[in-house]
């Protein structure tokens, strides 16, 4: 999961930018559609990526941690 990352975070800052073009320029039709879509695609994957990083990995290892240390 650490290995991700950085991947999510640069799919955060690729989508929020994205998201900024596409509602301060004047675009083609086609881009006008095309960015915000993606926008809302990057970004969506980019948040459930990085909360289940915080909330489920790092639970999930503070529970091993406790368990290395009941057994031992």
């Amino acid at each position: 999961m650490i290995k991700n990352l950085p991947l999510l975070i640069s799919i955060l800052i690729i989508g929020v930018s994205t998201s900024t073009i596409s509602v301060n320029g004047h675009l083609p039709t086609f881009f006008e559609w095309t960015l915000p879509i993606m926008s809302i695609i990057l970004n969506t994957t980019a948040v459930i990526g990085l909360y289940l990083h915080v909330f489920v990995y790092k639970s999930m290892k503070n529970a091993e941690d406790n368990l290395n240390e009941v057994i031992k």
